[in-house]
């Protein structure tokens, strides 16, 4: 008796892409690995990306086609994976795309290696098609002790946070969805996925393309804002705090390590007063976590002791090599 190939169900958010939207569906289209639905959710777009939808779900009748009022990423997300019914979940972008063997390279490693979430490495694709590659993740078996030391060590890479080059175990994706209305949503799921995996595979192959210098795209609207976004920060906060109840302490002082040092990073491009006053927000809420972690009598490190200790200071120093490196340059 030949073997059941099992489903794996691409969901693919689509926003006014219009310019790169055949691109993301031919790819996706041209799988070697047949066994797939492709569930396009159309987030209200205003260009002709419904139109590109409806041509390519004539010519491919793996595609599913859902439509909601703009709502943004998380909220496509959700639906798409609440539509699912493969055994398997991979998320594509709709401006980015796929290698012709990504489903079939994630999906054989993951069974071959029994594990539950796969992570490839991948491409960033400028606006002139250029390929610019990025410092890969160590590849190898992880649970989510080795993943966590991985992820907030110098050998971290550009894999780990994001959503769309991951293929899921649909087991750990049953309970939980994307928090709707927020920036930065693959931070802020991110524990909580690696919480739910048992075993965790990093392969070294580049099989995803994300696309780069996008106009108006989330992350170039986002890196053009100089602002400290409290959002951002209440995100690792929250994750700093779920490590602290799982009584995972040490990653509890890596994460407030983490986040101070981008913390007075972003402070120094931009020292305004409403910059200040966020600074002193999180600063302080990193400090009430950490004399909880002293409670336990776990030590902090002398890096971070500096940070808990003389904040002007290294933030003044931040700024002052940012402007020693500027005057250089000129």
């Amino acid at each position: 008796m030949t073997e059941k190939k099992p489903i794996v169900s691409i969901v693919v958010p689509v926003y006014n892409v219009e310019n790169y939207l055949d691109k993301c569906l031919q790819s996706i289209c041209n799988q070697t690995y047949s066994k797939i639905e492709i569930i396009l959710v159309n987030d209200g777009s205003t260009d002709n990306s419904e139109r590109i939808m409806e041509k390519w779900s004539e010519k491919d009748d793996r595609i599913i086609i859902l439509h909601q009022e703009n709502s943004g990423l998380s909220a496509a997300r959700n639906k798409g994976l609440d539509k699912a019914t493969g055994d398997w979940i991979v998320f594509v972008d709709s401006d980015d795309f796929i290698s012709d063997n990504y489903v079939l390279k994630l999906l054989n490693s993951a069974l071959i290696n029994d594990a539950d979430l796969v992570i490839c490495q991948y491409d960033k694709i400028d606006q002139y098609n250029k390929i610019h590659q990025i410092i890969q993740s160590p590849s190898g078996m992880y649970n989510s002790t080795d993943f966590w030391s991985l992820f907030y060590s110098k050998s971290s890479g550009e894999s780990l946070v994001v959503a769309w080059n991951k293929l899921y175990s649909k087991r750990i994706l049953k309970e939980i969805r994307y928090k709707p209305g927020i920036l930065n949503e693959d931070e802020q799921i991110l524990y909580y996925i690696i919480n739910e995996s048992k075993s965790i595979l990093i392969i070294p192959d580049s099989l995803y393309f994300y696309r780069i210098d996008r106009p108006n795209s989330i992350t170039n609207n986002v890196k053009n804002n100089k602002s400290i976004r409290i959002d951002f920060y209440k995100i690792l906060l929250e994750r700093n705090l779920n490590f602290i109840k799982n009584s995972q302490f040490d990653f509890a002082l890596l994460c407030s390590k983490d986040i101070l040092q981008r913390l007075t990073s972003e402070l120094s491009e931009n020292t305004t007063e409403k910059n200040w006053n966020v600074f002193w927000k999180v600063f302080y809420k990193v400090k009430q976590y950490i004399k909880v972690i002293k409670k336990k009598d776990i030590q902090v490190d002398w890096h971070l002791w500096l940070y808990l200790n003389f904040p002007k200071i290294i933030c003044k120093l931040k700024v002052y090599r940012k402007s020693i490196k500027y005057f250089i340059k000129k």
